[in-house]
């Protein structure tokens, strides 16, 4: 309560206790949860201050997590984010691991379908792990990728395609268990469910030389990663990279980014999927969300992003699309079908969605141009647009024009109040 009234709480002492899970929140996407795992990592990176700011693991109880997980689950969620610095170190200091947590959320979710007689709605997403804590729990980690409301994605950052580089940063792994987490997951899953790894690269760690950007650059070709981030390396103070000589000019490291972005937008991950048909899960979230040409987001079980339509029976649903349109970041779609329902009656956070969403939604259940369910915004740009001619006018022609623009505005301004579609 104090926190919704705007209050603000201090932590001046040593870390105590973690803040409890079932404290009440407010979703910034009204169908995504998004749970912590833990606080704190056990690596000790070099170029990074996490440990500094967040100090060392510290886990939350399994069962803490069960409760939140399945407080979300029935609240109706479209997604739940597992979220840490590394959930593959996940209980470590506490007696459990990552295994065991993903293996009793999956029993949540079937008990779930079964008390309710139908589909669990929910997709569960998996956050970034770092090499070193799940190459020993490959064999749990695709058992679970393999459930069908489970995202077959993981984002396992790199960092650096050299092991000279990766030592100097203490990443405390080297390019082959990387590729061991890669390869080995993707075996296990086959074919059947295709495996998306999103990673990182910093360029220009001091030390870098160009053997060790070929490097980087290399293993970047060679797993052709649909989604990769670059950064450039930038020394935190107090770090013991921010200390280390030589340090690689600001013109090659922009050079050597600049290289390795242009081979990422070069690749084309989803040129097979033109015309085929698709399981997706769409969520909240619009794209473009003030224009016209608004489109829903969802997601197929690899997580390649998929932008539909906006009609408000979408929102929350499970979908057969097909492709119309392939392109580097994301697929265009036209929907099919409804393989599941979202029943906002049954789903608290479908509701909530809804609501926020509210400028987009209307009641008509026949399909209208998105910009007949944006009344007020048509009315500002048409506003907006009239008084942009009434000021050119005034310049010339006088107030007979500026007389004419006034009505003008004020007349579109009364068309939409009265024309416009009831929103909810």
């Amino acid at each position: 309560d104090a926190a919704l009234r705007g209050e603000t709480f201090w932590a001046l002492s040593a870390r105590g206790p973690l803040p409890e899970l079932s404290m009440p929140k407010i979703r910034k996407h009204a169908l995504v949860e998004i749970i912590p795992l833990s606080t704190g990592c056990l690596g000790s990176c070099t170029y990074c201050k996490t440990r500094y700011a967040r100090g060392k693991l510290g886990s939350y109880q399994l069962e803490a997590i069960i409760q939140r997980f399945e407080t979300a689950l029935y609240d109706g969620v479209a997604e739940i984010w597992l979220s840490s610095e590394d959930t593959g170190a996940y209980g470590r200091d506490i007696g459990t691991s990552l295994s065991h947590l993903l293996e009793a959320l999956i029993v949540c979710i079937d008990s779930f379908s079964s008390s309710k007689k139908k589909p669990c709605p929910t997709m569960l997403r998996v956050g970034m792990t770092n090499p070193p804590f799940v190459l020993d729990q490959l064999d749990a980690l695709a058992k679970c990728l393999k459930h069908p409301n489970v995202f077959a994605f993981l984002h396992v950052p790199v960092q650096a395609g050299s092991d000279t580089v990766l030592k100097r940063m203490n990443r405390e792994y080297t390019i082959s268990d990387f590729e061991q987490v890669v390869f080995g997951l993707k075996q296990r899953l086959g074919s059947d469910f295709p495996l998306t790894i999103s990673t990182d690269i910093i360029c220009g760690f001091p030390g870098e030389n160009e053997t060790d950007f070929d490097q980087t650059f290399n293993l970047v070709q060679r797993h052709t990663f649909s989604i990769c981030h670059i950064s450039q390396f930038y020394a935190r103070q107090g770090t013991p990279a921010a200390k280390m000589r030589p340090r690689v000019p600001t013109s090659i490291v922009k050079a050597r980014s600049r290289k390795l972005s242009i081979l990422i937008n070069s690749f084309n991950p989803y040129a097979s999927l033109q015309d085929t048909i698709l399981r997706c899960y769409a969520r909240d979230e619009l794209e473009n969300e003030y224009s016209a040409t608004s489109r829903l987001v969802a997601h197929t079980k690899s997580y390649v992003k998929i932008l539909i339509p906006f009609r408000t029976e979408y929102v929350g649903a499970h979908l057969h699309v097909r492709v119309t349109a392939t392109h580097r970041w994301h697929v265009d779609a036209q929907v099919i079908d409804i393989i599941l329902t979202a029943d906002r009656d049954d789903r608290p956070a479908l509701a909530d969605a809804l609501s926020r969403m509210q400028p987009h939604v209307h009641l008509d259940d026949q399909q209208q141009p998105i910009s007949n369910s944006l009344p007020y915004v048509s009315s500002f740009l048409n506003l907006k647009k009239n008084f942009a001619l009434m000021n050119l006018d005034l310049l010339g022609n006088g107030p007979f024009f500026f007389l004419i623009a006034l009505l003008s505005a004020a007349a579109a301004l009364v068309y939409y109040s009265f024309s416009s579609p009831p929103l909810l």
